[in-house]
């Protein structure tokens, strides 16, 4: 039997609600109430003679519209942000603060329909439900489409069931719907603040721990989406450095491993991984969440770095199989737990070997990143000092600089370029100018523009634009300048070294895995010191970049000295951390053009084949010199004996 007040109504079946005055907001085995469950079904009620027309825009939702059309949403390539955009959209015209008037029955339903249709195509699981049974399923193990009505339907169904698996999750939706929520933030000193205020239910995303996934597969398909491998081998250090950020949580908990000195960790002999997934199984899933997003960005780099020679991954792709199989491995054991409410012994091997697989990935990834910072600490040093002043040669190629002082194109003074070629015997720098891209302003012009008798204004609009598109031509690609015509910008060379600086300080402050076999306290007396003193010196030659950026060829000449001094003493450390010896950086590009460089052949048997070989040539030569004169004197000689037997010839006759 129906309850009071929802006489008429149709709940299962999508029928039409009947026209009676006496019907009411329904919902199953409650009266009306000012926020609703919207996982029940409801039915809009009519309002009779006193009822309102129903905006265009929220029509869909008593039509039977699809979900996909409602939202305009691609139905095989979902994207949430554009279904949030129209959810939000349509919100204007229901929701009952923002109507400007009292809200009626019909309004607090057609309200709790558009959260109900949101809260069905924003979950995993849902849509595909519901899609399925809209639509149909084609094959021989198929079903027919039934429409909209009965996709809602199914899809509120498997919803309704996901909410009873677990209490939690029933009492937070009970509490949301009734007397609304609020968030219980902490602050730095992890003292409670005051929340955001009352969250209902539609603002929950009530089935994350079973349904949805947290990762974003179209984000992270998009954004790998037209990346060359030279940009995939730059962004591979950030993708490390993520790694290791959502790893430290799960391998710092108390029960896998304990603190050491020097902010180190050892990990536990035996952990108690059953006792924290029963305890906090929730924050497990979500870090092991997190984790497996960074786990995918890095074997997505890994396979596309397989065959590049200088992929910082080489070595570590069986490894971050195995951590990416397991972690998707043991969510799905999760999964079924925390369903049943209960752990057993298998969660807890599958999280042994996860655990193990992410340590071992994480020790190698820590020391791999901590090289390449090293390495790039020697590098970064070539990039600054051929641009300090009285470097003994000219500025490299690619360097950046500004025009200045040029007083037949006055107007090129400021102007940003890179450095191209230099010519040695105009001693004179090749620059390319830089393109200045065009700022469109977008403005509404007017529909009827005679009315306003602004057809004058738009003929000066158009010479003036034609002026400054001749200025824009006029203006060269390249340009030749001497060396006093232009200064170097330091700001690309001070915002590597504040990224090195940024990054060298985030990795030495990460914990680091030290066995149970080592000493803590020594490990960290002895690198504790040299780390800390290669953060002073990036820190130094930053801050020296800087002021020069700042104060211009003045205050460049002031702090070349320090900069210099502070940039070899991080490179003879690095080299030192290395086990390496530190090497002397190459002299800045001359001035001058040099003279070709004579290559002695190096080695007795290269000198001996090519003695021997020119001792053949030569002796074949002079065969063929000989031969020659032999023929001509042969020659002579049968001309000679001709000449002879023709003149006795003759006497004879007389």
């Amino acid at each position: 039997m129906a309850p009071a007040g929802t006489e008429g109504a149709s709940f299962g079946s999508g029928a039409a609600p009947s026209s009676s005055k006496n019907d009411t907001l329904a919902e199953v085995g409650k009266t009306s109430k000012e926020y609703l469950d919207p996982l029940m079904p409801i039915a809009i009620p009519n309002q009779g003679e006193d009822s309102r027309p129903v905006p265009k825009q929220v029509q869909c939702l008593e039509n039977n519209t699809d979900l996909f059309k409602m939202f305009e949403a691609d139905m095989n390539r979902f994207d949430e942000k554009a279904a949030k955009k129209a959810y939000h959209k349509m919100a204007t015209f229901v929701h009952p603060e923002k109507l400007g008037r009292e809200p009626t029955d019909a309004d607090r339903a057609r309200f709790t329909k558009l959260k109900q249709a949101y809260t069905v195509i924003t979950d995993e699981q849902l849509r595909a439900v519901y899609r399925q049974t809209c639509f149909g399923i084609a094959g021989s193990g198929g079903c027919p489409p039934q429409g909209h009505e009965a996709g809602m339907a199914k899809a509120l169904e498997l919803a309704r069931e996901l909410r009873k698996m677990g209490e939690e999750r029933a009492i937070v939706l009970h509490k949301a719907a009734e007397v609304g929520w609020s968030d219980v933030q902490k602050d730095q000193d992890g003292r409670n603040v005051r929340g955001d205020g009352r969250k209902i239910a539609h603002k929950f995303n009530m089935f994350a721990d079973i349904s949805s996934e947290e990762d974003n597969d179209a984000e992270l398909e998009k954004e790998r989406r037209g990346l060359t491998v030279e940009q995939i081998l730059e962004r591979s250090p950030k993708y490390a450095d993520k790694f290791l950020e959502r790893a430290k949580p799960l391998l710092c908990d108390p029960k896998i491993s304990r603190a050491a000195a020097g902010g180190a960790f050892t990990m536990h002999d035996d952990p108690q991984l059953l006792a924290l997934l029963q305890e906090s199984s929730k924050s497990v899933q979500r870090t092991l969440r997190r984790c497996r997003t960074a786990i995918k960005q890095m074997n997505w780099a890994m396979t596309s770095l397989l065959q590049h020679k200088e992929s910082p991954w080489r070595g570590l792709e069986v490894k971050g199989s195995l951590a990416e199989h397991g972690t998707v491995k043991l969510l799905e054991l999760i999964k079924s737990g925390m369903a049943f409410g209960k752990f057993s012994e298998v969660h807890e091997e599958e999280f042994a070997k996860l655990v193990d697989n992410i340590h071992r990935l994480y020790m190698d990834i820590f020391e791999r990143r901590g090289q390449e910072l090293l390495k790039s600490g020697i590098k970064v040093e070539l990039d600054v000092i051929y641009l300090l002043p009285e470097s003994g040669g000219r500025l490299p190629d690619e360097a950046r600089v500004i025009l200045q002082d040029l007083n037949s194109r006055a107007d090129l003074n400021g102007k940003a370029g890179k450095i191209v070629a230099w010519d040695y015997a105009l001693q004179r720098y090749t620059v390319e100018i830089e393109k200045q891209e065009k700022k469109k302003e977008a403005e509404d012009a007017p529909a009827n523009p005679e009315m306003f008798g602004l057809g004058d204004v738009e003929d000066e609009d158009e010479e003036e634009d034609g002026d400054k598109n001749q200025l824009e031509l006029a203006i060269p690609k390249k340009l030749m300048v001497l060396p006093k015509n232009v200064a170097v910008d330091l700001n690309p060379p001070k915002n590597r070294l504040e990224a090195l600086v940024r990054d060298w300080n985030a990795w030495r402050k990460r914990p680091r895995s030290v066995s149970a076999s080592q000493d803590a306290e020594a490990v960290a007396a002895a690198l504790g010191p040299p780390l800390e003193s290669m953060a002073n010196f990036l820190q130094e030659a930053a801050q020296a970049v800087r002021t020069g950026s700042q104060t211009g060829r003045d205050g460049a000449e002031l702090i070349a000295d320090e900069c210099r001094q502070a940039l070899k003493d991080a490179r003879v450390l690095a080299a030192k951390l290395l086990g390496e010896e530190p090497v002397e950086p190459p002299k800045p590009p001359p001035l001058n053009e040099p003279a070709p460089a004579l290559v002695p052949f190096q080695g007795s048997q290269v000198s001996q084949a090519l003695k021997e070989a020119a001792e053949i040539a030569q002796a074949g030569i002079e065969l063929n010199k000989e031969k020659k004169k032999r023929s001509k004197s042969r020659k002579r000689r049968r001309k000679r004996s001709s000449s002879s037997s023709s003149s006795g010839k003759k006497k004879r006759k007389k």
